[in-house]
């Protein structure tokens, strides 16, 4: 039997490398989506588990028996969920019941299977996951069931990666990865305007860490550049409340069709006629972007109107922030952290032609 003293693991290498695989397994989230998704966790079960690990197929109309991957030496099943564009709630806890229902008629519990996981392509697991493998392994004593989400694959590949499985998977990373510093950037696929997108998170990020002398001046930089380009950051400030609205949405903290006006007014700090004027297409621009034809509030369009235009990106701008705060208050959430998610959102979520 060999021991963990025979290989290489991820684990002892220095930061800078692991810190490279991380940002190699968030690229690959925020890219993968179904089938390809599911290659990805293929691939990082295998980076840890070698051979133990066997990837399954469907096959005529038998699917694929609930099992979307098996670890013969725990007897493990996995179910692998990733939606596009974006994750909603409730269906993917429709999708949970749904695999496991399959999962149970096609095996024999405990008998041939100890464990059945379900893993998510989101950035973390939501409590009503955790209550819905509670209820499953009431139902099947002997029986373990887990949630995963992205946080948990990628803490498992750095714990327990072995270097010669993970090179054939993920490669090598060059040593001047070293000398760069952590970078955040946007996926070409989105359509948005990289710059615009970028100085929008450091702006946020700014704001909500309370860096006072970044936040004046990346403001000042998009004060001046908001009259060069109106239209790509109104691309952008519609992009940014589209993520915020979703990740309200993944938990339901409040309704994005019907979201509690006073308190969000009061974040946003905006002043009364600017909110009467430019709040609901503010507002509205995204939510039926998400809702589509479930958005059944009227709002008024921009057209051809400058002012118009120019306004909207204000309050899109102050109403990003004003989400994510109200968000945290309400859940207990630190705002850092739903401004990540919030970015995952921005550069995943396509909403403008390609």
């Amino acid at each position: 039997m060999p021991k963990r003293s025979d290989f290489e693991w991820l684990e002892d290498r220095p930061d800078w490398i692991k810190n490279a695989y991380r940002l190699k397994l968030e690229v690959e989230y925020r890219r993968t989506h179904g089938t390809s998704f599911q290659l990805l966790f293929d691939r990082i079960m295998r980076s840890i588990h070698g051979d133990d690990y066997t990837a399954t197929a469907t096959y005529g109309n038998e699917g694929d028996l609930g099992c979307d991957g098996f670890l013969r030496s725990q007897k493990a099943f996995f179910a692998v969920y990733s939606p596009s564009p974006y994750f909603k709630l409730a269906e993917a806890r429709n999708k949970m019941k749904a695999d496991f229902a399959r999962f149970e008629e096609c095996w024999q519990i405990p008998k041939q299977v100890k464990q059945w996981t379900f893993v998510v392509n989101y950035p973390g697991v939501h409590p009503s996951f955790l209550a819905l493998a509670q209820e499953f392994e009431e139902l099947h004593p002997g029986l373990t069931v887990a949630v995963w989400s992205r946080y948990d694959l990628t803490q498992q590949f750095l714990i327990f990666a072995r270097i010669d499985l993970l090179l054939p998977e993920f490669g090598s990373v060059e040593k001047k990865v070293q000398e760069l510093a952590p970078l955040h950037f946007v996926p070409e696929d989105t359509a948005l305007p990289s710059e615009e997108a970028t100085l929008t998170y450091r702006r946020l990020s700014a704001r909500i860490t309370c860096q006072k002398a970044e936040y004046d001046q990346l403001t000042n930089e998009w004060l001046d550049r908001l009259g060069q380009e109106p239209m790509n950051w109104m691309m952008v400030h519609i992009q940014f409340l589209v993520g915020a609205m979703a990740s309200v949405g993944m938990v339901g903290s409040f309704a994005i069709e019907d979201p509690p006006l006073r308190r969000l007014k009061f974040e946003t700090a905006v002043a009364d006629f600017a909110w009467r004027k430019y709040f609901k297409t503010a507002w509205g621009v995204p939510a039926s972007l998400i809702f589509q034809e479930d958005y059944k509030k009227e709002y008024p369009l921009i057209g051809d109107d400058v002012d118009m235009l120019f306004g909207v990106c204000l309050v899109q701008d102050a109403l990003t922030l004003a989400t994510i705060r109200l968000h945290s208050r309400i859940t207990g959430l630190w705002e850092n952290e739903i401004l990540e998610e919030v970015w995952s959102y921005v550069t995943d979520i396509k909403i403008h032609p390609e």
